[in-house]
């Protein structure tokens, strides 16, 4: 079982750096999404818009997997953290 906690940020106007919590939401994906989500291809086609995608890997029970993908936008206003855990 796969739990997604979804954390959205907004750019903080008073500052250059940091951002605000907008939403947060969790939710359960089956490997399939899972395996959709962190795909290399798909990783790929987000950076050739623009953005910027960081995926952070760790050992699991699974084997060594992606546990956390951050995503910034091409205007660097939004950015979304994806935490993964994987059980």
């Amino acid at each position: 079982m796969i739990t997604l906690t979804k954390t959205q940020y907004e750019k903080n106007p008073l500052t250059k750096t940091t951002y605000n919590v907008v939403e947060v939401e969790e939710r359960e994906l089956s490997k399939r999404e899972y395996n959709n989500i962190t795909n290399e291809k798909t990783l790929k086609f987000f950076r050739s818009l623009g953005g910027s995608e960081t995926a952070l890997r760790e050992y699991t029970a699974q084997g060594y997997l992606i546990t956390e993908l951050r995503s910034v936008s091409p205007n660097r206003q939004n950015k979304t953290i994806y935490k993964f855990n994987i059980n």
